[in-house]
């Protein structure tokens, strides 16, 4: 059955953003998603993997079971880690499907008035907006500035709190200046030039890591490539796909297919996962909304930093030995839903004096996963020890990552559990072998 055939489909959906029935039709219960599933290893529950999620959205779209409350609690238990695409011998994306099950959770069950209001707030006029979100982080960047920070993590007065509440203030990073308005939005290249990236950088990466992004753009032009920064880049929409509010994200993903087509790059970088993955599935998205050719022409530029300089050659002449022991933990939007898992590793073993200590299972969640993590925060701690222990046995000085959910998680994981790992950006890594 093809996607145009699927109209009159819809079950006991919504039309609006409905799943695609062939998307749930295809599952044939195989279940070699079962063994991938940070929810089912956690709960056993059937209803809880990758093939239960699919037959509950299966069974709606068959109008043999209403959009219950069960549907709405999966679809958001989901990581969205998408392992069980990896898994899936059928191509299912039980993750995506998930994802619009959220956004269908909001037409069924809406919020009260108080919550609406906030979610819209949140969703549709802060994440929008790069001036609101970075004015909405000055007073965090005074709480450490002025030792206030200090007195409410000795005092353990956030312990009154939910437990959520504390996990959250404990893992924000040291916070700098938003790197955006600091970044000329066009550097020329050092040496040799081969070609001109347009740099995407994310909401997370200029707020809470502005010193890796500074480091990704630093690697580029001393890789020979000019970088525009474009400085009204907006939110990739990764958080209102999660949160279910896909017509917001539709909005803000024209804007920035626009905005970087315009700027007749040759590929557009980013060094965030998330961003990658939400910007790769841009073409789907916006199906039907922008021209074919348009949305085919920017899914063609779009690279992760690690696949971008993978794929060009890292030019090694002249970088210093950074003499570390690392591990790498692979995040989820970048090996599975992006596909990206050899690249990273090829680039580590290219800067002089890394050795690199592969861990068990690398590809494995570390219960970030957007807000999941803070949400569902008792479950969150159990996958992020799992992922741990395996950190642990390495015996590695350094963990390195290539997500900033997946490097806020860790750190705050591996300081809570007492252990000496520090926790890298890949880019950090690269940068400190970079000579000025």
């Amino acid at each position: 059955m093809s996607r145009t055939d699927d109209k009159d489909l819809k079950g006991n959906f919504k039309p609006q953003d409905a799943p695609h029935y062939d998307d749930v039709l295809q599952c044939m219960r195989c279940g070699f998603c079962l063994p991938t599933c940070p929810t089912y290893a956690l709960t056993g529950r059937e209803r809880s993997s990758p093939r239960g999620r699919v037959a509950l959205a299966r069974a709606v779209a068959e109008q043999k079971l209403e959009f219950t409350q069960a549907v709405k609690e999966e679809s958001f238990f989901c990581l969205d880690c998408r392992a069980c695409t990896t898994a899936c011998p059928s191509g299912v994306r039980a993750g995506e499907v998930m994802e619009i099950c959220r956004s269908q959770s909001h037409a069924f069950y809406p919020l009260g008035t108080a919550g609406k209001a906030f979610r819209e707030f949140i969703l549709q006029k802060m994440l929008p907006s790069p001036e609101k979100l970075e004015t909405s982080m000055l007073p965090t960047r005074l709480y450490q500035r002025l030792g206030i920070q200090w007195l409410v993590r000795h005092s353990k007065v956030l312990k009154l709190g939910p437990g959520w509440m504390e996990k959250a203030e404990g893992m924000l990073p040291e916070l700098d200046k938003p790197l955006r308005t600091q970044l000329p939005e066009r550097i020329e290249a050092k040496g040799k030039k081969r070609g001109k990236v347009g740099f995407f950088l994310g909401c997370v990466m200029t707020l809470m890591y502005p010193g890796v992004s500074r480091q990704t753009v630093r690697v580029l032009v001393h890789q020979g490539f000019e970088v525009i920064t474009p400085r009204n880049t907006k939110c990739c929409g990764a958080p209102h796909l999660s949160e279910g509010d896909r017509q917001t994200a539709r909005e803000l993903a024209l804007f920035n297919l626009d905005l970087f087509l315009d700027q007749d790059v040759d590929y557009i970088v980013t060094d965030c996962a998330g961003c990658g993955a939400s910007l790769k599935e841009y073409e789907e998205l916006l199906e039907g909304q922008a021209e074919h050719a348009k949305l085919a022409k920017f899914r063609s530029k779009i690279r992760d930093i690690t696949e971008f300089l993978a794929e060009v050659g890292l030019r090694t002449e002249g970088l210093k030995p950074v003499n570390k022991t690392v591990t790498y933990h692979e995040p989820c939007h970048l090996c599975h839903a992006q596909g990206v898992s050899a690249q990273p590793r090829k680039l580590l073993k290219q800067i002089p004096g890394v050795e690199l200590r592969e861990m068990a299972e690398a590809s494995w969640c570390c219960g970030s996963a957007a807000t999941w993590g803070l949400k569902y925060s008792e479950e969150s701690q159990k996958v992020l020890d799992r992922k741990l222990g395996n950190v642990r046995a390495t015996g590695a000085e350094a963990l390195v990552t290539a997500n900033p959910g997946c490097h806020l998680q860790l750190a705050w994981g591996v300081r809570e559990a007492g252990m000496p790992q520090q926790v890298l950006h890949l880019m950090e890594l690269l940068g400190e072998a970079t000579p000025d």
